[in-house]
């Protein structure tokens, strides 16, 4: 970027004209054009902050218009004045680019520029003694006329800002003064404004928890970790999703070696005790008039990153019918963790296939989180936290939920980045779809379907299929029933008498809450011999993305329940059944993007192909009218203002005659002035060549006369200046032939 804006500075310097006398002060024009390139980049923020979420803090902003002022300086280093400031610009860059980095790059850079400033200050002081020995004699004259001294009001006013500036500071007091002028510049908030692409400032960004100790919802790694108790997880699922329905008080829980002691706890469950988190599939629903969710947090954590995403959080592999719940995982064995340098770290069970797209990135800001989960994607294939460089920080909870060893919770304030493989789906190969996994003499554990639910389920899988080839054909067809048959109903509650509640949702009222869905899809893959899992965890929705901070808050609200289908490199594939929710598409190249956007930019046109047509049309229509409009408004725009002095209404008359003839092809000649092109016309009625014979007279007039009195009343002039700009209308331009040019 560097290079480009030179070379584009110094092409503007070949077509800037070099001045006659160096010494004098630059028109105005340079001064001109050096606010505008100073104002440029804070007028591009916001369209670059709206485009790329993406943005310069305000002190970049600033220095991005020296460096827009700088070139500019240089592009017109004609004038000696420019020449100076662009040196002392150019100095004060080189300054501030190495304070800012200790990179070794740099210091070369310094070292160019330190050698090519000597050279230029020598050359520049020949140049200078060359002048003086040439014309040792000359001198600079001096004259003052009297009465034509002024007062030094710019020198005055400085002065007097430089006072005011003095006394207040006395006044307020330095500490006081520095916060009040710190807080006027949007770093990363205080009590003033807040720039969600600052590096640092006074604040510490916008509050995530209300009060004194207060959380920053940036991304910004530290070494401080707060610590905190949290609620456990069946606290927020219940108040998502609602109580499970409660056996009979007289019914008795068998086991197989008789009955089972039931322990009654009536204290306080433990925080995340693994028995609490079975999740049962017969709910009451959730509380209608629920207390509205606290406003201190904007979210558990964020995610900086492409949407949507799922992060797990707990994993169930078996479905028991008998009590309508699902049970969680088991804790997978000892899998290795890789370091890979700088704090990156690498699950050592992955294999490389060559079906995955291009890798995405994201960054997850802890803000709130009520266990010790360390947020990742689905297919994660690398991760990191600053300093936490060692691999038994980490283990893992379940097959593919990554939690802080030995800690209660995630410390608020952490940052975790992540790399995950992104996949198109529809280009998977079968081979990329396993069998359910055998354990021992055991049935199938990804694959266990209860004997008393498998008819109906096998017969609608079945149906559903329809005969595709397996794969993700296959998948996609159980899928797409689900997502376009069924209704997303939150507050559907599956009768407590029913013994069960997927053939409920399945066959009987066809809407549910979400865990139906993933519940109804993980059964209808298993009986097409795909290995499933349904997973519980936060969904990051696109929807909730802040375009302001660049960030998609994840709230406690936003639980979700997925079936996942294990292909054979032991990555779990993301499906979504449920209606509302869609999966982190591949990530695509740029030829990619650019394809992907010409099939969507298509597809839109072919689903609009009325409008487009009228729109075409239309544009037609007005461009084939384009001039007619043009003169008609500027011509109205000149009878609205003809100008304040006689001289002013036939020049502005004339140059609406001047445009109509290059519009038809007859302008006026460079060389020829405008008396003799407007009496260069023949052919024409005798009143209208007398008025445009006089209206040449008078162009004479404005053009040579002494500045005084015309050679008629003002208002004669305008009424004939009127006259010829009807009678020479736009129509009669394009109707009459070109006339024959009599010269100058």
């Amino acid at each position: 970027m560097a290079a480009i804006w030179i070379a584009l500075a110094a092409g503007a310097r070949r077509f800037i004209p070099a001045p006659m006398e160096p010494r004098r002060n630059p028109p105005i024009w340079v001064f001109l054009l050096l606010a505008a390139l100073a104002a440029a980049p804070f007028v591009v923020e916001p369209l670059r902050r709206e485009w790329t979420s993406d943005g310069y803090p305000l002190e970049i902003q600033m220095v991005c218009a020296l460096r827009n002022v700088g070139l500019g300086l240089a592009a017109c280093a004609g004038w000696l004045l420019c020449l100076r400031l662009a040196s002392v610009v150019s100095l004060f860059l080189i300054l501030f680019a190495a304070a800012m980095t200790n990179h070794s790059a740099v210091m070369v850079v310094l070292g160019l520029y330190t050698a090519t400033g000597s050279i230029w200050l020598m050359l520049m002081y020949w140049a200078g003694l060359r002048s003086v020995l040439v014309a040792p004699g000359k001198a600079l004259a001096i004259q003052v006329q009297a009465g034509s001294e002024r007062a030094p009001w710019i020198g005055l006013g400085i002065l007097v800002l430089l006072l005011s500036g003095s006394v207040a500071l006395a006044v307020i007091g330095p500490k006081r003064a520095t916060y009040a002028l710190g807080e006027l510049l949007p770093t990363s908030s205080g009590t003033g404004e807040m720039d969600p692409f600052a590096r640092y400032g006074i604040g510490d960004g916008p509050e995530e928890t209300a009060g004194e100790n207060a959380r920053s919802a940036g991304m910004v790694e530290t070494d401080r970790m707060i610590e905190d108790n949290k609620n456990s997880l069946i606290d927020a699922v219940n108040d998502l999703y609602g109580p499970p329905h409660k056996p009979p008080k007289d019914q008795e829980r068998m086991v197989a070696a008789g009955k089972a002691d039931v322990i009654q706890f009536h204290g306080k469950l433990p925080d995340n005790r693994r028995p609490s988190r079975d999740f049962d599939t017969s709910r009451k629903g959730p509380n209608r008039d629920r207390k509205p969710s606290s406003q201190g947090a904007r979210g558990l954590f964020e995610v900086q990153g492409r949407t949507p995403l799922h992060i797990r959080f707990v994993v169930y592999e078996s479905y028991d019918s008998a009590s309508k719940q699902w049970i969680e995982s088991r804790r997978p064995g000892p899998k290795l963790i890789e370091p890979e340098g700088d704090d990156w770290m690498r699950p050592g069970h992955l294999k490389e296939v060559a079906w995955y797209r291009r890798d995405e990135r994201h960054r997850f800001k802890v803000a709130d989180l009520k266990s010790k989960l360390v947020p990742t994607p689905a297919m994660t294939v690398r991760f990191r936290i600053h300093k936490v460089n060692r691999p038994d920080y980490y283990e893992w909870d379940y097959d593919g939920v990554l939690v802080l060893a030995g800690r209660k919770t995630t410390p608020p304030g952490v940052v975790v980045t992540t790399d995950c493989r992104t996949v198109d789906p529809s280009q998977l190969p079968d081979s990329a779809f396993g069998r359910p996994i055998l354990s021992g003499g055991s049935p199938p554990i990804l694959g266990e379907v209860p004997a008393e639910l498998r008819p109906e389920l096998e017969r609608l899988a079945k149906a559903w299929a329809g005969g595709r080839q397996r794969g993700w054909p296959e998948i996609e067809a159980v899928l797409t029933q689900l997502r376009t048959t069924y209704t997303l109903d939150r507050t559907a509650e599956v009768p407590p008498d029913h013994p069960a509640p997927v053939l409920w949702f399945l066959s009987e009222s066809r809407r549910g809450p979400d865990y139906l869905f993933a519940t109804a899809a993980a059964l209808l893959l298993r009986t097409l011999d795909y290995p499933t899992r349904v997973c519980l965890g936060y969904y990051a929705a696109p929807e909730a993305y802040d375009a302001e901070t660049g960030h998609t808050p994840v709230k406690s609200s936003d639980l979700h329940f997925w079936p996942e289908v294990r292909l054979s490199d032991s990555h779990w594939l993301v499906v979504e059944p449920t209606p509302g929710y869609e999966v982190l598409g591949p990530g695509l190249s740029l030829w990619e993007h650019v394809l992907s956007t010409f099939m969507a930019s298509a597809d839109w046109a072919w689903r609009h192909v009325g409008e487009l047509i009228i729109l075409f049309g239309l544009s037609i229509v007005v461009w084939h009218r384009r001039r007619d409009w043009i003169d008609a408004l500027s011509v109205q725009l000149w009878a609205w203002f003809p100008g304040q002095t006689w001289r002013d209404q036939v020049r502005r008359a004339i140059g609406l005659l001047e445009r109509r003839g290059r519009w038809t092809g007859r302008p006026r000649p460079l060389r020829q002035t405008a008396p003799a092109w407007l009496r260069s016309t023949q052919a024409m009625p005798s009143s209208m060549n007398r008025d445009l014979d006089q209206l040449a007279e008078l162009a004479e007039w404005a053009s040579y006369a002494p500045d005084a009195k015309g050679p008629w009343p003002d208002a004669e002039v305008l009424a004939l200046c009127h006259r010829v700009v009807q009678n020479w209308s736009w129509k009669h331009w394009r109707q009459t032939p070109p006339y024959p040019t009599l010269g100058v």
